[in-house]
């Protein structure tokens, strides 16, 4: 059952009820009051160009193209959206225990996931990467080099499957990524295995870093990112999935990364 909160919105308070997304509120009602739904999405945002934190206006704002994709299927709901921030590696237990709706964090629909979690269709799909510090680039040019190194991976990622195969490698699991690249900065860590998109970003906007010319093959559960919702609400998985459907067809995706990638740069 998708937990959704009412929200009253008294006329004789004087004042309106907004959310980091920017929805708008509904108008009071002539009894003096509104009510409208509010979906809760959680993420953790600390994964541009997906999601993440920027200052816009003085004041701090969870931006990223999953965000607006949660915007829009926010308003195809009629629904007001509220974004709670949290480690990744708490995001199903959030959902399971209906402290969110629904989960959009470059979340990937593995089999061991849908035991515990529904999702839609999957909206993006994006390579893994190898990140190390740029004099150790040339060095890594396969996973078997990374045996016998620390290797730094977000906790309950996909990433951090990936490392656990490979034979020797040594594991640094984190919550937060930028955790992970302070560890590979000042040396604690050899090599960040993160998606592409990821880190490609790290590597524009920090010194030192590249991309190694590793390619990593990946199972077929281990490629793209969907939306996870509580198991059973195949409802709210259809509602959702028809709003994708729509980003994709009307190529809204593709400019939500575009436009995510150069509030970056910014």
């Amino acid at each position: 059952m998708m937990l959704l909160l009412m929200v009253v919105i008294m006329s004789a308070c004087g004042q309106e009820q907004t959310t980091g997304a920017g929805s708008e509120p509904s108008p009071s009602s002539e009894s003096g009051g509104a009510e409208k739904k509010v979906i809760v999405l959680g993420t953790s945002a600390d994964y541009a160009p997906y999601e993440f934190h920027k200052s816009i206006n003085g004041k701090d704002t969870i931006v990223g193209f999953d965000i607006e994709i949660a915007k829009a299927i926010a308003a195809d709901m009629g629904a007001e959206l509220k974004i709670e921030d949290m480690d990744f590696d708490g995001l199903l237990m959030a959902l399971s225990t209906d402290k969110v709706d629904f989960v959009i964090s470059g979340l990937t629909p593995t089999e061991e996931r849908k035991k515990n979690v529904d999702f839609t269709d999957i909206y993006y799909y994006a390579e893994q990467a190898v990140l190390v510090r740029a004099d150790e680039g040339e060095s890594i040019a396969s996973l078997d080099n990374l045996s016998g190194k620390q290797v730094g991976v977000q906790k309950s990622s996909i990433q951090e499957g990936i490392a656990q195969d490979i034979q020797g490698a040594k594991l640094t699991s984190l919550a937060k990524i930028p955790e992970l690249i302070l560890e590979l900065q000042t040396g604690r860590v050899d090599a960040l295995i993160l998606e592409k998109p990821v880190a490609q970003q790290y590597v524009k906007n920090q010194e030192g870093l590249v991309v190694a010319n590793v390619k990593i093959d990946q199972a077929e559960d281990e490629g793209g990112s969907a939306i996870a919702v509580k198991k059973g609400n195949q409802d709210l998985v259809d509602q959702i999935n028809s709003t994708l459907e729509k980003l994709k067809t009307s190529g809204d995706i593709d400019r939500f990364v575009i436009e995510a990638n150069e509030m970056l740069g910014e």
